[in-house]
């Protein structure tokens, strides 16, 4: 009773709403100010102290390394100590975990970036590319390597922007090939790979539906589609996606996230609970009705 009335005293309506948040899939619109790592670690606790859940039953994903660690000292912060068999980590974090029990991976596998570079900046030598600034179009081509495995575009329809399409394909499968031959994945591979283990794999796939009973997603409206693929294979049946984010932060399009996919929960899991924390803690009203103003919605 005394948890019950200090979250009464600490927090508003929806927050509330968010923490007390049991079972089955839900999303949390937050936009800036509204409280939203407070409110994924306190529904953290709650689900361990006041649901008893198994600590090690819960996953909490975020994009990147920094995030999911000052995320999990906030929680320790709470717990004072307890409870830290919860998973705190980036997808790419978590998805190598699975393949590293799959297919016996480690961290030497991974390409590094300069590798990256020097294979597409050869390859565009190779195929007689002209180009301003060599770091801008080596960037640009592996962002678009990026966008089409994580959007799963079937690259003989992708249309490059940054060089002509034909040197893009041919590219393309160059750097495919090579991966393959020198056994090497990228961060993107770590997502396609997990997301067929866990299609083709029946025992893979209810193992870590076992494992992570839970998940929860910070900043969600920057998934790609390969990313939320994977973790809907992971979440299974019982769909405990908890996914908080705020479609007018979405920083990551370059590499094919969509503010959509939050956008159209609903048409994923029809019986998604939508909460809204729509009151800013970190700025004045007048602030707040500014950006209400430029922005175009009442997200905020």
């Amino acid at each position: 009773m005394g948890s019950e009335m200090c979250i009464r005293d600490r927090f508003n309506e929806a927050q509330i709403q968010a923490i007390q948040h049991n079972t089955g899939p839900c999303m949390v619109i937050a936009g800036p100010g509204s409280g939203k790592t407070t409110v994924l670690t306190h529904r953290v606790r709650y689900l361990i102290e006041r649901y008893g859940v198994n600590p090690s039953d819960i996953l909490v994903i975020t994009f990147t390394k920094a995030a999911a660690e000052q995320m999990k000292l906030k929680f320790k912060g709470l717990s004072v100590g307890r409870n830290s068999a919860v998973t705190f980590g980036t997808f790419h974090a978590v998805f190598f975990t699975i393949l590293k029990a799959a297919y016996n991976y480690s961290a030497h596998c991974i390409i590094k970036p300069q590798i990256q570079h020097e294979f597409v900046k050869d390859q565009m030598c190779r195929l007689e590319l002209e180009y301003d600034d060599e770091n801008e179009a080596v960037a640009g081509v592996l962002s678009e390597i990026s966008c089409v495995k994580g959007e799963d575009v079937n690259i003989d329809e992708y249309e490059s922007r940054c060089i002509p399409p034909q040197s893009f394909r041919i590219m393309y499968r160059a750097y495919d090939d090579m991966l393959v031959r020198k056994h090497l994945i990228d961060f993107d591979d770590m997502i396609v790979q997990c997301r067929e283990l866990l299609m083709q794999r029946e025992d893979y796939r209810r193992a870590w539906q076992n494992k992570y009973k839970y998940i929860l997603i910070d900043e969600f409206q920057d998934i790609n589609k390969m990313q939320f693929d994977t973790i809907k294979l992971i979440a299974g049946e019982s769909a405990n996606i908890f996914a908080v984010g705020d479609d007018d932060q979405s920083i990551y399009g370059f590499r094919g996230s969509k503010p959509d996919i939050m956008l159209a929960f609903k048409d994923y899991y029809s019986n998604a609970k939508i909460i809204n924390l729509n009151v800013n803690y970190r700025c004045t009203d007048n602030i707040v009705k500014a950006a209400r103003s430029l922005i175009g919605n009442n997200s905020l």
